[in-house]
């Protein structure tokens, strides 16, 4: 598995975090890391271009949940976009699909901010 690479896009009071490898066990704590220091700079608007990912375990996926839920409660969320038919049945068969907010592609996830 390739080793996940995070790369931050700014916009406004949005970050778009582009993923580009595997989210498991090992690689997770760097994109729990910075999910985390965002929280602490109180930007809770994320949205996760996944279009790069080729794996994420189920923890990860149960991490992600426990920030968007935080984030929700500062007015905020995390959003997916562009998940691979692959990842998506992941996170559909974990339900996950039910609690986090998922768009094809980022410009329309962009947009579901502008319109809340």
């Amino acid at each position: 598995m390739r080793e996940c690479v995070i790369q931050r896009e700014e916009r406004g009071d949005l970050d778009i975090l582009h993923l580009d490898g595997s989210l498991d066990a090992y690689s997770f704590p760097r994109l729990e890391g910075a999910l985390n220091n965002l929280r602490e700079d109180q930007r809770n608007r994320v949205i996760l271009d996944c279009s790069g990912l080729d794996y994420i375990s189920s923890a990860a996926l149960g991490a992600l949940i426990g920030f968007a839920r935080r984030a929700r409660e500062d007015n905020g969320d995390l959003r997916l976009a562009k998940l691979s038919a692959k990842i998506y049945n992941i996170v559909e068969l974990l339900g996950f699909h039910k609690i986090l907010q998922i768009y094809d592609d980022v410009e329309t996830a962009v947009k579901s901010f502008e319109a809340a």
